[in-house]
């Protein structure tokens, strides 16, 4: 069978080839499934590599119950922790409420993710590094 064959194709007007006739649309989908099917989901499990970022922290340090309550931001903040700007507004992210009518976090996780804060500034100092105040 030669790839260059030419295939004998029927044109979709042709109501007598059954093959190539049209056939109804389908339904759409209501809004909310297809939004819905059209995100991506959101990682709800802490990663190997958050593991080890966890591991790799002083104890004091440790946020247990963001781990085990919001394993998404702590796969977000795993991700970028070794950049200090990108961690830094992911902070400001979660603790200033741009969109308004947030609940909030429980206030042991919150108190977790200051120390957290504080512990990534006491090793990332913004010191006078001209290049990165330009930006």
């Amino acid at each position: 069978m030669s790839i260059y064959r030419q295939v004998r194709r029927a044109s979709p007007d042709n109501v007598h080839d059954f093959s190539f006739q049209r056939t109804e649309k389908r339904a759409l989908p209501v809004a909310g499934e297809w939004l819905a099917r059209r995100k991506a989901r959101p990682c709800e499990v802490l990663l190997a590599t958050t593991a080890r970022w966890y591991v790799g922290l002083p104890v004091d340090v440790q946020p247990q119950l963001l781990r085990a309550t919001f394993p998404r931001i702590a796969n977000s903040l795993a991700a970028g922790w070794h950049d200090r700007d990108t961690t830094r507004r992911y902070f400001d992210d979660l603790f200033t409420d741009r969109r308004g009518g947030r609940r909030g976090f429980p206030t042991d996780v919150l108190d977790e993710l200051h120390r957290l804060k504080t512990f990534h500034e006491a090793l990332n100092p913004a010191g006078n590094d001209i290049w990165r105040c330009a930006t």
